[in-house]
């Protein structure tokens, strides 16, 4: 069961302007679900359809498919959802300047960004940075787009130039390498062992020209057919395969 007032205040949360205010989140899917719960998460609420596994049912509140559609963000409803906090990480830039990280420029796609963090759980990238003009990694369709790697790494969002400058500061020798149509071959970053942040811009802007001066290195994928470029997910999971190669 479920009141009226929780479904309305759940319903905020598929709003940034409600999530950033409770600084609480939805989670949805049971894959999802455990992964964050795995990761410690500070759990709210638990919500779940009869149809859930046992365990999340013993652990959640059973609600109606109804309610569970009220409160859901998806167009097909899953058996299980959950209100969990933000994380209050902080940001250490002395640790990314040790790291291969990813910074993303005005990626606006929820179901890009979910892929990307994705990918980069797969790679191993502990760090991701968000332009302040990116989607909001707390959106529900981001979430739900990582599958559960979104609990497995750290995500930021603010000042990008900013954020860059300051990891560099820590390590000079730091590489930034952005992915750009008219860059150098991709080939310089394969199998590098050497900290640096991979720069991911958006498809249809790609990467700021502030952002772009911050480069200390410019790669271009090569391509052999008449696409005007790939999507920001794609490139980002080329180049962070190459960069990975043992």
């Amino acid at each position: 069961m479920i009141s009226q007032n929780e479904i309305k205040r759940i319903r905020g949360l598929h709003q940034k302007k409600g999530r950033s205010a409770s600084q609480q989140y939805i989670i949805e899917g049971e894959k999802s679900v455990r992964e964050a719960l795995e990761a410690n998460v500070v759990l709210i609420g638990l919500f779940t359809l009869e149809t859930a596994p046992q365990d999340l049912l013993q652990r959640g509140a059973l609600i109606s498919e109804k309610e569970m559609k009220q409160i859901s963000a998806l167009s097909s409803i899953s058996p299980v959802l959950a209100v969990v906090e933000m994380s209050l990480n902080r940001l250490d830039f002395d640790l990314i300047s040790t790291q291969k990280a990813i910074a993303l420029d005005g990626i606006r796609d929820p179901g890009n960004l979910g892929t990307i963090i994705r990918t980069a759980d797969w790679f191993g990238v502990k760090t991701i940075l968000l332009s302040s003009d990116c989607v909001d990694p707390y959106n529900p369709k981001t979430i739900q787009a990582t599958m559960g790697s979104f609990h497995h790494l750290d995500v930021f969002q603010g000042d990008l130039k900013t954020m860059i400058k300051a990891v560099k500061e820590k390590n000079t020798d730091y590489n930034v390498y952005g992915a750009l149509l008219n860059g150098s071959e991709a080939s310089i970053i394969k199998g590098s062992n050497y900290p640096g942040l991979l720069i991911i811009g958006s498809e249809s802007h790609g990467i700021s020209d502030t952002i772009q001066d911050l480069c200390t290195h410019k790669l271009t994928i090569a391509g052999k057919g008449q696409a005007e470029s790939l999507n920001a997910s794609v490139a980002a999971a080329i180049l962070l395969a190459s960069w990975f190669e043992d």
